[in-house]
């Protein structure tokens, strides 16, 4: 009986460490609404990073369980629909021997202008009150820090 015991255990343990369970557990963290707290973009070779919360102040994005989001945009007064997926660095994972490493890549559209846009960032720490993601650009990165509504 203590076999039994052991070896049950031993596969719950195993078995909830899989990659499957942590792409499902990051992605049940991520659903949800999330309001800009801060962001900054610091530029290649720069010393110092800039502030530029106030481009985002008081954006949402809102991720849903079926792969779809909105971004809700305060300026504009206007909402996008969008989707978004979880992505996986396989190749981190076995060389480092360490942590999945997790990016979301959310895609919205312009129906206004026509120019579509995209959030693609690693997750830098996901809970479930903040997320901060690092996104990178031709110039530079950005550093987002999101709060749950």
């Amino acid at each position: 009986m203590r076999i039994l015991i052991l070896l049950l255990c031993c596969l719950f343990l195993f078995g909830s460490c899989s990659k499957e369970y942590q792409i499902r557990h990051k992605e049940d963290k991520i659903i949800g609404a999330w309001e800009f707290d801060k962001v900054f973009y610091k530029k290649d070779h720069a010393l110092f990073r800039d502030d530029i919360t106030h481009e985002y102040r008081h954006d949402i994005i809102e991720f849903f369980p079926d792969y779809s989001a909105i971004y809700d945009d305060y300026s504009l007064e206007t909402i996008f629909d969008g989707e978004w997926r979880l992505i996986v660095d396989d190749d981190y994972y076995y060389d480092e021997g360490s942590d999945l490493e997790f990016f979301i890549d959310a895609m919205f559209y312009d129906f206004l202008y026509g120019e579509d846009f995209s959030l693609f960032g690693s997750i830098d720490r996901l809970n479930r009150n903040k997320l901060h993601l690092e996104a990178h650009d031709r110039r530079g990165k950005f550093t987002f820090k999101l709060r749950r509504l």
